[in-house]
């Protein structure tokens, strides 16, 4: 470890309330500072960590630290002291993922708590680990590089597959483009080259992601912006039968946008897939960028192949304070305004025969053509007529979910009075509002 401690790793966050204009009551947000990617999220002995990439010291992106919070139900988050500092562990403290050790294979275990490794880095990788449950971390090898692709490279993410029983990592590199090489380990220490998979979408933040469906298992690799393909893997080699991605998140999506740099928490049981990204373009008066609200990923046969599904987690029931219920609401050629306050959940099955266009309008407009069968460009089949509707909508954040989850959109936007607006003669089935509590109170 470095020997300057001159920034004591508890040093205070701006004292708030968590109440300031633009800032999310249930998308998380780092207390004072910047945040953007997601680092290693993982879960351990009931308690869920989410680190992330932070300028504790600043609105803008400078001098990379790795923040930390805990929670023990996804939903309500405590910040905790600064987990990564430069001031004391080597290296660029960029974007990375994190492994429970829960057999020791790594050998580091110390005491009672399984040891948690976490990999970061540029052009190498570094790997720290905790001892204590991850809150503090120490040097691996004073800082030795236990992995370097060719070219420029970052963001390395570590995966375990029960069929080959060994560890996996992908780690983003340009070398000949965008793509990304593979290593494979006993002890999450050692890392030996397996293969590279080259593709020109395949940029930064990559992620690979054991799924299961069929009573199997498939294999999602994804890069930072939420692009995807739908693969195997062999325990040293991704192959996949796609020709061209799909996306996650289908809304424009960079560095800085209201989707970016996803990773799924690990040491989940059931096979439970959960996943928070980085939202750009939120920021107040002592901080800047969010946490988008998890979701919940999974695997379904649509008429156009196998899709990601994308679902908020029904943890988020547990704000619910108030809820308002419709049948049978019709709204022909109009706008019909609707009673909520900022901060509620919208349900809405939508019977759409008899429309042309049909939209929610929440700060932004949230658009299904029924010509085309789009929800704001993406396709949004109708189901015996109708679609259903999901949307979270915050100070500052806006998640729409379209039929269960085939649809995914996040957006950093202020909000507005809710209003239905109608071409034509729609028809709700059911339209539910529920209010939801603030989680910092």
């Amino acid at each position: 470890m470095s020997a300057h401690t001159d920034v004591p790793r508890d040093f205070p966050y701006p004292a708030t309330n968590y109440q300031e204009e633009n800032r999310g009551q249930f998308h998380f947000s780092t207390r004072g500072g910047w945040m953007n990617d997601v680092n290693a999220p993982l879960y351990y002995r009931g308690v869920y960590h989410l680190y992330y990439q932070h300028n504790p010291f600043s609105l803008v992106w400078d001098t990379m630290h790795w923040g930390h919070a805990i929670s023990t139900d996804l939903v309500h988050w405590t910040q905790r002291p600064i987990a990564l500092d430069p001031h004391v562990h080597p290296g660029d403290l960029w974007s990375g993922g994190g492994v429970v050790d829960t057999e020791n294979a790594s050998g580091l275990k110390s005491g009672d708590d399984d040891p948690i490794i976490v990999y970061s880095g540029t052009n190498g990788v570094t790997v720290f680990y905790s001892l204590d449950g991850g809150n503090t971390f120490t040097t691996y090898a004073d800082g030795k590089k236990v992995a370097t692709p060719g070219g420029t490279s970052r963001d390395p993410k570590v995966f375990w597959d029960p069929v080959s029983t060994h560890w996996g990592m992908v780690v983003w590199s340009d070398e000949g483009g965008n793509g990304v090489n593979f290593y494979t380990s006993s002890n999450l220490l050692d890392w030996t080259f397996a293969s590279r998979y080259q593709a020109d979408w395949l940029f930064e933040c990559p992620n690979l992601i054991r799924m299961p469906i069929d009573g199997g298992h498939r294999w999602l690799l994804h890069g930072g912006s939420g692009e995807y393909y739908i693969g195997d893997w062999d325990g040293t080699t991704y192959t996949s039968e796609w020709n061209a991605p799909q996306k996650i998140n289908q809304t424009k999506t960079f560095a800085g946008s209201a989707y970016y740099a996803a990773l799924n928490f690990e040491n989940l049981p059931n096979d439970r897939v959960v996943s928070m990204a980085w939202q750009g373009e939120n920021k107040g008066s002592i901080w800047t960028g969010n946490a988008s609200f998890p979701v919940d990923f999974s695997l379904h046969h649509t008429d156009d192949g196998i899709r990601v599904f994308s679902t908020p987690i029904p943890e988020l029931a547990t704000l619910r304070e108030s809820t308002q219920t419709w049948k049978g609401l019709t709204v022909e050629d109009g706008v019909r305004q609707l009673p909520a306050r900022t901060g509620y959940e919208l349900d809405a099955i939508v019977d759409v025969r008899e429309a042309s266009k049909f939209s929610l309008s929440v700060g932004r407009e949230v658009v299904y053509d029924a010509d085309q069968q789009t929800l704001d460009g993406a396709t949004l089949r109708t189901i015996d007529g109708k679609i259903k509707l999901h949307l979270l909508v915050d100070r500052g954040q806006l998640d729409v979910f379209g039929n269960d989850g085939a649809v995914y959109q996040s957006y950093n936007n202020p909000p507005a009075e809710p209003e239905l607006v109608a071409e034509g003669r729609v028809h709700l089935d059911t339209l539910t509002i529920h209010q939801l509590r603030s989680i910092w109170r």
